[in-house]
């Protein structure tokens, strides 16, 4: 069971990073890789990664909760926390990605 919460946690985490510093780390792989893609691709990437982590994570603690995985109590926390965090950190990354557009 606790191996099921820190998946859970990691997958938070690794989307919360992808979506605050998405655009640093847009940068960082910019200078660091062939320049022949623009930044404002691998932006777009992280923001598509870090949307769907978001909306995996809760999906995924209501299929644990359904395979007695894990507790019920943890699955509504996992799924109106995260959710909360996720609405605010994918609309800022959205936002900036859309800003970057155009």
């Amino acid at each position: 069971m606790k191996k099921v919460h820190f998946f859970l946690w990691m997958l938070m985490i690794i989307a919360t990073v992808l979506g605050v510093y998405g655009q640093s780390l847009a940068y960082f792989v910019d200078e660091h890789m062939a320049n022949t893609n623009p930044t404002i691709y691998y932006l777009t990437i992280f923001t598509v990664i870090s949307v769907l982590l978001y909306l995996v994570t809760p999906l995924l603690a209501y299929l644990m909760m359904k395979v007695r995985k894990m507790d019920k109590k943890f699955t509504h926390i996992y799924i109106y926390g995260f959710g909360m965090i996720g609405l605010c950190v994918s609309l800022w990354s959205i936002f900036v990605c859309a800003m970057w557009w155009g």
